[in-house]
């Protein structure tokens, strides 16, 4: 069994381990960078302050406030889904053909269909700070 915690984007479903996950927030308080990485939305204030991604998404008042390379970051959600658990045969590998990996594995979401969820790489989302 896998502990996921699901969000979803302007760019779909996706999932990050809950090891990965510690919390979630809303956007308020949001402060734009002058000159923004490429992905990077802004800051949201705390101690320290945390730098918001929008790669996954660039809409969306919701954060998964995740953990990755030791740095704490937030992703921009539409809306948490919440924590699920999937057994070991729903999972499958990281799909081909990506260009910087930040997708780790995907989930299938039902028995009965063919809906999936991409499994984010948190270390990976956070090598974009």
């Amino acid at each position: 069994m896998k502990t996921l915690v699901c969000f979803r984007t302007t760019l779909g479903q996706f999932a990050l381990p809950v090891e990965s996950t510690l919390a979630v927030r809303s956007t308020s308080g949001l402060i734009c960078l002058p000159s923004p990485r490429a992905g990077i939305v802004g800051l949201l204030p705390g101690d320290p302050p945390l730098a918001l991604i929008s790669t996954l998404g660039d809409s969306g008042d919701q954060v998964v406030v995740a953990t990755g390379r030791d740095l704490r970051y937030g992703i921009q959600a539409i809306e948490v889904l919440g924590v699920r658990r999937f057994p070991d045969d729903a999972l499958g590998p990281a799909p081909l053909g990506q260009l910087d990996g930040l997708i780790c594995g995907t989930v299938r979401t039902a028995e009965d269909t063919d809906s999936m969820m991409l499994i984010a790489d948190s270390d990976a989302l956070a090598a974009l700070l």
